[in-house]
């Protein structure tokens, strides 16, 4: 048996007792505290049916288990159900398909728009045949960059 001493909450865990009960016999004189540490021999003595884990690895284990049941419990809580992430999909089509459709009036405009300049361009004088050869050639470098 060793002499050290242990943090209550620590010894609880490496004898696999309830904290309490070590507390409530620290209160009642059975068992003695040096800087809120525990002696080994002592909480041996008091529990002699208690039995001491093989190694902290096994409470490194437990601690483990517990941490990733957790981030598991947290992680499923917070992913939406079917029904919400099919709502949301059919949101999503709609908006997609209203952008098209917008897209698809914009591009009807600018047809249009180039189609009226070309005649225009036809009935200008030298200047204004410039300027609108201009606007043509913004708008096919614009209408280029459209995916």
């Amino acid at each position: 048996m060793s002499i050290e001493a242990l943090p209550v909450a620590r010894a609880a865990k490496e004898l696999g007792i309830n904290r309490k009960e070590i507390q409530q016999k620290i209160q009642t004189g059975e068992l003695k505290t040096f800087e809120g540490k525990v002696s080994m021999v002592q909480l041996e003595a008091v529990f002699p049916t208690a039995t001491r884990m093989e190694s902290s690895s096994i409470i490194e284990k437990m601690e483990f288990i517990k941490d990733h049941a957790y981030s598991k419990r947290v992680q499923t809580a917070h992913i939406p159900d079917s029904y919400v992430l099919m709502g949301q999909l059919q949101k999503l089509r709609m908006e997609l398909r209203m952008a098209r459709e917008e897209k698809m009036a914009h591009l009807r405009l600018i047809s249009e728009l180039t189609t009226h300049l070309q005649d225009m361009q036809k009935s200008c004088d030298s200047h204004q045949k410039i300027l609108i050869a201009n606007l043509l050639r913004l708008i096919a470098h614009g209408a280029e960059k459209q995916p």
